[in-house]
């Protein structure tokens, strides 16, 4: 299972004192979903709607903090997380890191049965 990872400074980071506690609701639940469905850090606006009935307002105060920026990806439009990919696990480490797992699993079971 992939992990979002918060900074345990995040409390006094600029761009998250800048956004304000509310946005960075968003921002934390967001990247939740954008790890436990691998998006690589975009954000549909469906999605945050469903996360956040004031998304609109804190997703302007993200990409104005500098922690989103607005994008689209396949016709939907949305968000991305500023530098996912140089903090958090992108859909192809993970894939690959549950390939491996899977691979050592077998091994353990072939060799219990021998």
């Amino acid at each position: 299972m992939p992990w979002f990872m918060v900074d345990d400074r995040l409390h006094g980071h600029r761009k998250a004192v800048r956004a304000g506690a509310a946005a960075i609701g968003l921002w934390t639940l967001a990247g939740s979903w954008c790890g436990g469905e691998l998006t690589d850090g975009f954000v549909p606006d469906y999605i945050a709607a469903r996360l956040d009935p004031d998304y609109v307002e804190h997703a302007a105060r993200l990409v104005k903090a500098g922690l989103w920026h607005e994008a689209e990806r396949d016709g939907d439009a949305g968000w991305q997380f500023h530098q996912w990919t140089e903090i958090q696990k992108t859909r192809d480490q993970v894939l690959l890191e549950r390939a491996d797992a899977r691979e050592r699993m077998r091994k353990v079971r072939a060799a219990k049965k021998a």
